[in-house]
């Protein structure tokens, strides 16, 4: 690509414009060979012999299964800072039309491989110029995607055994023109949960409801019963989503049966642990009272995927005034809260840090994340490495001046 094709390419060292191609090539290998979870070999072998390639020989590819734990020294001591890029892909077909696409029903429509290319990419310039102190951990983390990935790393017990001061994750932003960054402190992303109820009834020819115990009237009950959740069992000013978004029961090509049991899933967003345990008890209590009232039993699974992802409020002062310096205070904006979760939260319970947003969008990319016609925006990149890499010097000389 000519280097004025490059987002903020008048602004970045000549370096990050020279290895921007390679970047962008690394990135799109990525993109064909997507993986999910945490079996994500093909990708950290991939991330694995660019970093050696630049001489990074600090890897660990053990503790935390699919993922990748880097270590960059500096030429002095100092405290330490991480930088976090999620790796894994989605179960989806890809349609962006690209080359590079993948041919399997799977698809990285998030942009994780984009992620993991800026932050080689970082890494790289952080590798060349080690006149910083303390260290940089890069984390290449699997199962984002599932909210498991980043609990994963902490369970390894990377916090602790390299002192970790401060973390920085990005993600993509469809909605944000290409170029832009966007930063906030406080909550920013809501919990996720995931909850799962059953029904049980007892099956019976359709002709004859009256022999059997139904679970449709049940289900019909329960779900304009746990909305009233939301309306009326938690405080108005506290942000609630609760969303059904399966049920299956019975067999569409059956429509004289009908079935022994009922199941239905969901989600549940909040931004407060008061209200997303007031969520959860309620209902617990509905699915049991409700399907009592019609002689059926319930059960519920109620799985907490993700915590509220709160940005520390010096942390994202920190970056959004480097932002400005570097890149003209009209590229800065303020980013706004959203429902969606993220599992960096984990690393927030252990360090402060921030999860900020870096823009995508141009004619050639206006599909938003998850779907099938996304593709990652590989301006973007020379940018956001650049962004990431003085991020990172930045903080560890400030961390070392306290």
């Amino acid at each position: 690509m000519a280097s004025e094709n490059w987002v903020h390419a008048e602004k970045l060292p000549e370096r990050f414009l020279t290895w921007a191609d390679e970047a962008a090539a690394l990135r799109r290998e990525i993109h064909s060979n997507p993986e999910l979870g945490f079996e994500t070999p093909k990708t950290g072998a991939l991330i694995e012999r660019a970093l050696r390639s630049y001489g990074i020989t600090a890897i660990d590819a053990e503790s935390v299964r699919g993922g990748l734990i880097v270590t960059i020294e500096g030429n002095r001591p100092g405290k330490t800072v991480a930088l976090r890029a999620d790796i894994d892909a989605l179960s989806m077909p890809d349609e962006s039309g690209t080359p590079w696409a993948s041919t399997i029903c799977r698809n990285h429509a998030c942009g994780h491989d984009g992620h993991a290319a800026w932050l080689m990419l970082a890494l790289r310039d952080l590798a060349a110029d080690r006149n910083f102190p303390g260290r940089i951990v890069a984390i290449f983390q699997p199962a984002e995607e599932i909210g498991r990935g980043a609990l994963a790393v902490v369970e390894s017990g990377l916090f602790e055994k390299e002192a970790i001061a401060e973390i920085y994750g990005a993600h993509n932003d469809s909605l944000l023109p290409a170029g832009e960054f966007s930063f906030r402190a406080g909550p920013l992303q809501a919990s996720c949960d995931f909850f799962y109820i059953r029904l049980v009834g007892r099956g019976i020819h359709a002709a004859r409801p009256h022999m059997g115990i139904d679970t449709m009237p049940a289900a019909g009950l329960l779900i304009n019963s746990l909305q009233t959740i939301v309306s009326r069992k938690t405080d108005a000013l506290e942000p609630v989503v609760l969303s059904i978004s399966s049920i299956e029961a019975g067999k569409y090509d059956a429509p004289n049966v009908i079935p022994n049991e009922l199941r239905m899933s969901g989600t549940v967003r909040t931004y407060s642990e008061v209200c997303r345990t007031e969520v959860e008890r309620q209902m617990r209590l509905m699915v049991e009272h409700v399907a009592a009232a019609q002689s059926c039993t319930g059960e519920v699974r109620y799985d907490r995927l993700t915590s509220v992802v709160v940005n520390d409020a010096a942390a994202a002062e920190a970056a959004s005034t480097l932002a400005k310096r570097l890149f003209g205070s009209k590229f800065v904006k303020t980013t706004p809260q959203t429902t969606g979760g993220e599992d960096f939260s984990e690393y927030q319970k252990k360090a402060p840090g921030i999860m900020f947003r870096i823009g995508i969008v141009d004619e050639q990319h206006e599909a938003a994340t998850h779907n099938p016609k996304y593709d990652f925006n590989d301006r973007v990149l020379p940018a956001a490495a650049y962004f990431f890499a003085t991020l990172a010097r930045e903080r560890l000389a400030a961390l070392e001046a306290v």
